[in-house]
């Protein structure tokens, strides 16, 4: 629990600051109310709390809907759109600048554009363009783009007033995707979060760009800071990696600092605190849970305490808003509404989808990622929709604005304004039904019978007790997944869908029943599990179980939290393959447990090496596959137990080196280790052919990058490259691509697969499939040739043990000599 003396000149003491939180009600300050001004200037309106609380057409009228009042194509960016004076301001790319424009409030005309910086491309599951919200005020447009320059734009003209740049001018540290905090104003000071190592904020002059102080001995990233009221004075509340700083505006004294324990991509790095009644912040402070942070007056000190943490608000980047003792947010991908007092859930529910959120007047306003705008009442009792309006046809992550009547949205290459109208006819969405097929199949025929039946559950009690397994297969490609049971809310998720994704089911009238039915390849093998009632749970009715090692709850992509239970399926054409059989193998290689002192290193390298049969009783030279993260492919892929099959069969009889050395930082010295210590040592122990064709470098998902760089270095030791689904993000993109156009050798033997459903996020601008086939082309027209390609399969061993026998095939077919 942290302490921290009070330092606060305007106030008169602790007595007094008391009698004004009990004044004011709550030590918060609300957003724009009836009679002020309705602006919405920044990230989450005038204060940051995402909330205007006066009186609209919402509550005026007993009905009311949504109205397209205009669209504007623009470039790609992760910016909400700041309004004022008549201007709705958002930044974006066009793929040559990021660019800062303004929008006529009125008709949506375009009335100036100003060139910040050059494009900034994304990266790392990141989308193109500028991450923060402007800023307006004085007069003046404030914008920061991810590379850190930062400006001051006249708001009518357009025309530059002043550009600093945060990483030379300021000595701050750019985060990974770029910065991404979103500027505030208060007591005449434009304040940032900019994570330098002296300060972590600091307050500029709006008229000249002079940084007047800084403060803060802390880090940040994408957190932005919002407006408190402390003891009767409103101050900036801003959330760093370690803290919450209380600051006074005008001079950057820190009122006071709390330590808030926060970690996680989605809790820590983009934490931005919300009042929550009097002296309490509701915080989604780490990806798999939130609390509440008490602060406590003592004396001349203040201290903090979590009163709960709770699991029921996680993993999500939108930033919740609080009402009348209840927190609304989304958890993971479903709108959620929080007891403040307890931190347990009064409701979760699936629709509208996942998204962002502001309240006004009493309602939540989504917008979704799949472009849908939302009203929905702001109520502990239930989910409530009062009206609904497709916006987008591309994905949408900012948070709404609100101001006048209108909501100003923006999705990755538009922004629009969408009036609240009242008198409406109400506008609901759809009940997400999905296709049942093909028309003529059983089981669409099944759904036809069922719809005319009176006894309808009495039909599809008969269906499912005539079923031999699930999920229903048909040989036209269609497959249906069925639940029959307890549960209200249902859907699928797994390989077809993506990482932190699901299919909604859909329920048959009068039954227990629910479905969902995708029509996919005649050979492919997938992983799912259905999420009941928000919980995953394997299919009750399939016995084919997995693990899947790169999941976890919520569908969240890891590899190191605990393996996810799954079930599987594979269509007609596809085959298991016969080594993978539970059988006896009559010549059984051996494995050897080693342990190397590497000098260039300085540690100890242990690695086994999986010796075939035979292998001591003849003079044969056997080629070498060197496994790079070989453990994981020992203890998950049961490769040892695969090779005892394959060998002497249909691959040739092979020496497989299972490196359990995780390697990461620079290639070179992981490479000296392997070609001047650990091959050397193998060389002398073991019958091996000494030549690059002889040799293999073999990496699977994350080492697949590996078994690459290092093969495509040194030619003239390693001759063959076998990887499954290679993890090829942004970060080493570049270093494979000049590997490939720098090579100059006669190409390797190259076996490279991914799969159609690998790893991915549509809405997160990553997909491991793509972008190894984009990787594969890239090699293709260098002249290499590579063998495998995509698969109709997933991502993890239960999808690549499937195809070691074509791996290694590819690099020591039967038939090769040494």
């Amino acid at each position: 629990m942290a302490l921290l003396k009070i330092k606060d000149t305007r106030t008169m003491g602790l007595a007094l600051g008391l009698l004004m939180s009990c004044v004011f009600g709550a030590t918060f300050v609300t957003a724009v109310r009836a009679g002020e001004n309705h602006d919405w200037p920044g990230f989450r309106g005038p204060t940051g709390d995402g909330t205007y609380v006066g009186k609209t057409k919402l509550t005026e009228s007993d009905h009311c809907g949504l109205k397209l009042g205009w669209l504007q194509k623009i470039g790609s960016g992760y910016s909400g759109v700041a309004v004022a004076d008549g201007c709705a301001v958002t930044m974006f790319s066009d793929g040559t600048n990021d660019l800062v424009a303004a929008f006529d409030t009125e008709t949506g005309k375009e009335k100036w554009r100003y060139v910040l910086a050059e494009f900034y491309k994304g990266h790392d599951g990141s989308h193109d363009g500028p991450i923060t919200t402007p800023l307006i005020a004085t007069g003046k447009v404030f914008a920061l783009d991810p590379r850190g320059n930062f400006a001051a734009i006249d708001l009518k003209t357009g025309k530059e007033v002043w550009k600093t740049n945060l990483v030379e001018d300021h000595q701050c540290a750019k985060p990974h995707y770029g910065f991404g905090t979103s500027p505030i104003f208060l007591n005449g000071v434009v304040v940032l979060e900019m994570n330098s190592e002296k300060a972590a904020v600091a307050g500029f002059d709006p008229n000249t760009g002079e940084k007047l102080w800084s403060t803060g001995e802390d880090g940040c990233n994408y957190q932005s800071p919002i407006q408190y009221v402390w003891n009767g004075a409103t101050r900036i509340l801003a959330t760093c990696n370690k803290s919450i700083y209380a600051i006074d505006a005008a001079n950057g004294d820190i009122i006071w600092q709390q330590d808030h324990a926060g970690e996680g991509a989605r809790g820590l790095m983009s934490l931005t605190p919300v009042p929550a009644g009097v002296d309490r912040f509701f915080l989604a402070y780490k990806d798999e849970s939130s609390s509440l942070m008490q602060l406590i007056r003592e004396e001349q000190k203040v201290s903090s305490k979590h009163v709960w943490e709770d699991r029921s608000i996680r993993n999500s980047y939108n930033v919740p808003v609080y009402l009348d003792g209840h927190v609304y947010a989304f958890s993971s991908r479903f709108l959620t509404c929080v007891d403040i007092e307890t931190g347990k859930p009064k409701w979760k529910s699936r629709q509208p989808g996942d998204g962002f959120l502001i309240l006004v007047d009493g309602h939540l306003v989504i917008i979704t990622k799949e472009g849908s705008m939302h009203i929905v009442k702001a109520t502990p009792e239930k989910y409530e929709e009062v009206a609904s309006l497709p916006v987008f046809e591309n994905l949408a992550w900012a948070h709404p604005s609100y101001s006048n009547g209108s909501i100003y949205v923006r999705s990755l290459d538009a922004i629009a304004r969408v009036d609240i109208v009242p008198n409406a006819a109400t506008s609901l969405g759809s009940d997400m039904k999905t296709a049942a097929g093909d028309t003529k199949s059983k089981f669409h025929a099944f759904l036809e019978e069922v719809n005319a039946a009176d006894n309808k559950q009495a039909v599809v009690d008969k269906f499912i007790a005539a079923q031999k397994e699930f999920p229903i297969v048909e040989d036209s490609g269609w497959v249906h997944f069925v639940y029959k049971g307890e549960g209200q809310d249902l859907a699928v998720a797994g390989d077809l869908f993506g990482a932190r994704q699901e299919s909604p089911m859909t329920r048959l009238a009068d039954t227990d029943m629910f479905y969902r039915s995708v029509q996919i390849e005649p050979d492919a093998r997938l992983n799912y599990l259905f999420m009941r009632d928000y919980e995953e749970i394997t299919d009750p009715r399939n016995e084919r179980k997995t693990v899947c090692r790169m999941l976890t709850k919520d569908m969240e992509m890891s590899f190191s939290g605990d393996p996810l239970e799954m079930s599987w399926f594979s269509m007609p054409k596809w085959k298991a393959p016969a080594y993978l059989a539970d059988t006896e193998v009559a010549h059984k290689g051996r494995i050897d447990t080693k342990e190397l002192d590497s000098k260039i290193l300085e540690t100890k390298v242990a690695f086994d090496v999986y010796v075939p049969y035979g292998h001591d009783t003849n003079d044969t030279r056997y080629p070498v596959a060197y496994i790079h993260a070989g453990q994981a492919a020992m203890e998950h892929g049961k490769l040892p137990q695969s090779l005892d099959h394959l060998c002497g069969t249909s691959i040739r009889p092979t020496i497989a080196v299972f490196i359990k050395y995780m390697h990461r930082g620079p290639m070179e010295p992981y490479s000296d280790m392997l070609i001047k210590e650990l091959i050397p040592l193998i060389d002398e122990t073991y019958h091996t052919e000494k030549s690059p064709k002889a040799r293999a470098s073999v990496g699977i998902g994350f080492a697949g990058v590996t078994a690459i760089s290092w093969a495509l270095r040194n030619p003239d030791v390693v001759g063959n490259v076998a990887t499954q689904s290679p993890f090829i993000f942004d970060g080493v993109k570049g270093t494979l691509n000049q590997l490939v156009e720098d090579h100059k050798a006669a190409p390797p033997v190259i076996y490279m697969e991914w799969g159609k459903y690998d790893f991915r996020n549509p809405h997160e601008a990553w997909d491991i499939g793509a972008e190894a086939a984009k990787f594969a082309g890239t090699m293709r027209k260098k002249g290499f040739k590579i063998q495998g390609g995509e698969v109709h399969d997933g991502t993890g061993w239960s999808s690549w043990v499937n195809r070691y026998d074509a791996m290694f095939n590819a690099i020591f077919p039967k038939d090769s000599t040494g």
